[in-house]
């Protein structure tokens, strides 16, 4: 339950909009459902620091500044959920993630680490990624993650991952994004495909599927996932979304979030 948590709860604080030129984002999500019997609500507050000012590009997409830019950044979260069980009563969990991102416009290389704890427990998250930009669009990541639940031993898996994206004609966007982690202690493999359409600079429709497998087509089980982002301010970004079959908890999840950049 506390490694699904961890999944549901910080997966999805993601970066949002932003000015021109900024240092700062904000982020607060809030997602629901009814997950493990309960009703889940969760509050998600995210803030990363940018050491050097990034620059929105008056061509491309709002939300792709922070990936075109190279600029490294600190990042720190927070998450509260509260699961309700009805008559059994409700109990709350929260946890914090801490990480950052290594990369410059003076090399193509790319380092990443994030680590996640739950409060009151010894359940953590390690994850780290070493990546090369092909392209100044196109970042192809060899990733590893180590899980250590709480009273549960501790496993190593390893992955990769890319993300392009692509200019269009009039002005719209495509961003693609494709990853596989291996799943230890069995023979099952975690696949994902994901893909943004911008329209424009200011407004983005997405779809996102993930699934486990065997192989690369005999599911075991998948999520499938709808997304959206709006900058309804040069500065400000509003979002939602909604997965359905989540691989997690095998229940819906909806989506609601907004960021600030400076």
């Amino acid at each position: 339950m506390k490694r699904t948590l961890i999944a549901t709860a910080l997966s999805l604080c993601s970066a949002g909009v932003l000015a021109n030129s900024f240092q700062h984002q904000t982020n607060l999500d809030y997602q629901w459902g009814d997950i493990l019997n309960a009703d889940l609500r969760s509050y998600n507050l995210s803030h990363q620091f940018y050491l050097n000012p990034v620059q929105a590009a008056n061509n491309m997409p709002l939300a792709e500044a922070g990936f075109l830019s190279r600029s490294s950044s600190l990042l720190f979260g927070y998450s509260y959920n509260q699961f309700d069980f009805g008559n059994l009563g409700k109990t709350s969990l929260s946890g914090w993630s801490l990480g950052g991102e290594y990369r410059d416009v003076s090399h193509n290389f790319y380092a990443s680490l994030l680590w996640t704890e739950l409060n009151n427990s010894d359940d953590r998250v390690g994850q780290a990624s070493l990546g090369y930009y092909l392209d100044p669009s196109w970042l192809l990541k060899l990733d590893v993650e180590h899980l250590r639940p709480d009273g549960d031993g501790s496993v190593t898996q390893y992955g990769v991952s890319t993300k392009k994206l692509m200019t269009l004609a009039h002005g719209d966007f495509i961003s693609v994004e494709a990853s596989y982690m291996d799943q230890a202690n069995s023979s099952l493999g975690r696949f994902g495909v994901a893909g943004d359409y911008y329209f424009g600079r200011n407004l983005s429709l997405g779809l996102a599927y993930d699934w486990t497998s065997k192989g690369v087509f005999n599911s075991e089980s998948d999520a499938f996932t709808v997304r959206g982002q709006w900058y309804a301010m040069p500065n400000l970004a509003l979002r939602a979304g909604v997965t359905f079959d989540s691989l997690e908890t095998g229940d819906d999840l909806y989506h609601l979030g907004a960021s600030f950049r400076f």
